[in-house]
């Protein structure tokens, strides 16, 4: 029980880092730039990092669903429940 708790916070953290990309928050996230993120360098890394973090919170979120699923089907186990 105690390792389906952990993939749940597992799987919540990876749905928030992909919520990076989501439209909805791109306004928030490019909003702290007036003038465009490309008129800075920073703004540029700023949204490449981002990407970056949206893009290993997609990979967190199916590994840690594979493995969820994983851990709650095993046929050995519920054979011996009455």
């Amino acid at each position: 029980m105690k390792s389906n708790v952990n993939m749940l916070y597992c799987l919540l953290g990876s749905f928030v880092l992909a919520l990076l990309n989501h439209p909805v928050l791109s306004s928030a996230r490019l909003g702290i730039f007036p003038s465009g993120y490309g008129a800075s360098l920073f703004g540029v890394i700023f949204v490449w990092i981002t990407d970056i973090l949206a893009f290993a919170g997609y990979l967190l979120l199916i590994i840690c669903s594979i493995l969820l699923f994983i851990t709650n089907i095993n046929p050995g186990k519920n054979k011996n429940r009455r």
